[in-house]
């Protein structure tokens, strides 16, 4: 659903408190006071005075020409464009309000990147790639949950409905910013970085397909939100934490003894064994991490080379018990395999693996466990160059005295670098089964709930 500028919305109810009571002559005088407060560089009450005049009839369309100028030489795109079409509308066939409004809008993709991808970092700062992916994950799989409340025959709800489910998929399209800065700067090869960048950018591009479609109530989106669940999954596997990975591990190796229908197409046992090579790949790295750290913080639970020797042996006979099963899954086997994650979660440290979560659960969000077992944009940031090249042509607004005959114009993980150097010999490999994954997914998947006429 498309939404109204927020720039209107904000100062039009005082706009129109401005409006009444107004006689001609207070416009002018404003409109006056305006033009001296331009004319002598002061643009935060040359703003404060034109703004409101962009609401009447008389002084709409020269006070948009200085308040688009304005904006635009202060990087304020979106208000600079705001401003330019009011003007341009006050006279179309203008071919200067035309080419202001150009100027003003042809910047604006660029300035909503830029200023999406510096929110998006902010927001991450300070938290592990792997964090960020498993709460993206999570948020993937309920959306593709909650997609099927299209089927409504409430057009309302269904409108309520998509507007949610596409400002969240947008929000989960901007989580793919900061991992995928985090990972390149972690890879010191250029030749693997470039190859998980694009794999990154292909992943975000599928995920901002799927906010149209979603946004548009697209019954394509259903199919779209099963792709972007199923890469948040893939690199959710490339990057997230050992205690994360145990989670993740007990949670789909439960599903598996309890032979729980697969989710997106994919197998709970082969899910399972995945998370226990992720828990294998960076365990090293994260116990000598975790050991370091543990020294220059008391709070933190001790993590023995007694009991870090103990884990690895134990993985390793995880992996084991997995792959067979994989190939035979027998249920004897699966309960050990149970019983060897619950022993490896025992010896790690408690709250000692989740940095960066900010709090917020892991585990929770994934597909049911039946075992019950534990589991806007704005315009800024534009250079300053940008400013000096809004339309030349444009005048020096006049007093109105002057104006009657015209009308105005106007941080690395050390260990990231050989997990990812292994995962990339699979690379390949991974994009073939990529394609025929989502063909068997849309085999074997029942028909989406919003599979109907509108």
């Amino acid at each position: 659903m498309r939404t109204i500028c927020p720039i209107i919305v904000a100062f039009a109810a005082s706009l129109a408190a401005f409006a009444g009571g107004q006689t001609d002559v207070s416009y002018t005088e404003a409109w006056n006071e305006g033009v001296e407060y331009y004319r002598a560089g002061d643009t935060t009450n040359a703003l404060r005075v034109l703004r409101p005049l962009m609401l009447t009839r008389r002084y709409a369309a020269r006070s948009a020409e200085v308040v688009a100028k304005l904006e635009f030489e202060r990087g304020n795109l979106e208000e600079a464009a705001s401003a330019a079409q009011i003007a341009l509308r006050a006279n179309p066939s203008d071919a200067k309000a035309s080419r202001n409004f150009s100027r003003a809008v042809g910047g604006l993709p660029e300035a909503r990147e830029a200023k999406r991808v510096e929110e998006a970092l902010k927001a991450a700062q300070g938290r592990d790639p792997g964090a960020i992916m498993l709460d993206a994950a999570h948020e993937a799989r309920r959306l593709l949950n909650e997609i099927g409340g299209y089927a409504t025959n409430n057009a309302a709800m269904v409108v309520e409905l998509a507007d949610s489910l596409s400002g969240r998929t947008r929000r989960l399209s901007d989580m793919w910013i900061p991992v995928k800065t985090a990972i390149c700067q972690a890879v010191t090869n250029d030749e693997q970085s470039a190859t998980i960048a694009s794999q990154v950018d292909e992943a975000m591009l599928r995920t901002r397909k799927a906010v149209s479609l979603v946004e548009d109530i697209d019954p394509e989106a259903y199919y779209a939100i099963s792709d972007v669940e199923y890469d948040c999954t893939r690199f959710l596997k490339m990057t997230i934490l050992p205690p994360d990975a145990m989670a993740e591990d007990l949670l789909a190796q439960s599903n598996a003894w309890q032979d729980v229908e697969s989710f997106n197409g994919r197998d709970w046992q082969k899910d399972a064994l995945d998370y226990t090579r992720s828990f294998r790949a960076r365990f090293p790295a994260w116990a000598l991490a975790y050991e370091q750290q543990a020294q220059g913080d008391t709070n933190r639970p001790p993590f023995t080379a007694e009991d870090q020797a103990k884990v690895s042996a134990l993985a390793t006979e995880l992996e084991k018990l997995q792959m067979e099963c994989v190939d035979s899954p027998l249920p004897p086997n699966q309960e050990r395999a149970l019983d060897v994650i619950r022993q490896i979660a025992e010896l790690l440290p408690k709250g000692g693996g989740q940095n960066g979560r900010k709090g917020q659960k892991s585990g929770q969000d994934a597909p049911e466990d039946k075992s019950g077992s534990p589991n806007q944009d704005e315009g800024q940031g534009q250079n300053q160059g940008e400013g000096q090249v809004h339309d030349q042509d444009m005048q020096e607004p006049k007093g109105e005295d002057e104006a009657s005959a015209d009308n105005e114009e106007g941080q690395d993980d050390p260990g990231l670098d050989k997990e990812i150097e292994a995962i990339l010999r699979k690379a390949q490999e991974r994009s073939d089964e990529h394609e025929a994954d989502k063909k068997a997914r849309m085999r074997k998947a029942p028909l989406p709930p919003n599979e109907r006429d509108w």
